[in-house]
């Protein structure tokens, strides 16, 4: 064999065996990398069961119901069995009606802390609230008068008789009246069109509580239409009687939307 011959067969020999020093070498390597991503993945899964010993604990109660095989290492079946059953009929026993002590710690080797919540009863409160609309059929100077039907009517502990609001709970009530009239050039009037809102209380006379005046007349024909809305916060007593007058019963428009009255409670007075 020439030397040109055997230099080559020698270059390849070489080469060969630096592919297969490489090759070696990235397997190390590729080993190594997946033994500390295993490494890193063993350790994530001990963190989640130390985060989920409760489950695991449950598991295991299950299992132990169940019949199926569980780690020797574990305590004798029956007797956790035994144990999680006493605990149960003591948490049962604890929400019956007029049973308020504390549960005693008689799990021995369990430690999971047991958190009881006193129940929360909700409070209803009741609405003080009344709205009403006008009626035309019974209206008079002596007062409007109105019809429990409409828009959002409700009342509970507040009456109503005759035209008159009755307040049956003492309290800060927010009064409102909205009174829609006509006013034109065929309806002669002598006095501007003045609404009013009265309170009447035992032993004393009534007073205005709201007043509410509008001096423009329509020159046509056609009718005007123009509406007086006061309202206000006031004191109000148990039996106190709100109410309703106008100059003219006439001239009221008597739709839902365009007359109508009532007051709700915002508050409590000492």
């Amino acid at each position: 064999m020439y030397p040109t011959q055997q230099g080559s067969a020698f270059s390849i020999m070489k080469i060969a065996l630096w592919i297969f020093i490489v090759c070696v070498l990235g397997q190390i390597i590729g080993i190594c990398i997946f033994g500390v991503y295993f490494h890193t993945k063993l350790d994530k899964i001990e963190e989640q069961m130390e985060f989920n010993e409760d489950y695991l604990f449950l598991r295991r109660i299950q299992k132990c119901l169940k019949g199926k095989d569980v780690d020797p290492t574990l305590l004798n079946c029956q007797e956790v069995v035994a144990k999680f059953r006493s605990l149960i009929s003591e948490v049962t026993k604890f929400d019956q009606p007029g049973e308020h002590e504390k549960l005693t710690d008689k799990r021995d080797s369990f430690t999971t802390p047991q958190v009881i919540a006193e129940p929360i009863t909700p409070k209803t409160v009741p609405a003080v609230a009344i709205h009403l609309v006008g009626d035309k059929a019974n209206s008079n100077k002596e007062g409007l008068q109105w019809q429990e039907k409409g828009y959002l009517t409700l009342h509970n502990q507040i009456g109503y008789t005759n035209g008159r609001v009755r307040v049956e709970v003492p309290g800060a009530y927010y009064v409102y009246s909205q009174v829609t009239f006509c006013a034109n050039s065929t309806q002669f009037l002598k006095a501007p069109f003045v609404q009013y809102v009265y309170l009447k209380r035992e032993n004393e006379a009534d007073r205005i509580l709201l007043k509410g005046a509008n001096t423009f007349i329509s020159q046509t024909a056609n009718c005007a239409l123009h509406s007086s809305q006061p309202g206000a916060i006031f004191t109000l007593r148990k039996n106190d009687l709100v109410y309703v007058r106008v100059t003219d019963p006439a001239c009221v428009t008597y739709s839902p939307e365009y007359t109508y009255f009532g007051m709700f409670k915002v508050g409590d007075t000492s």
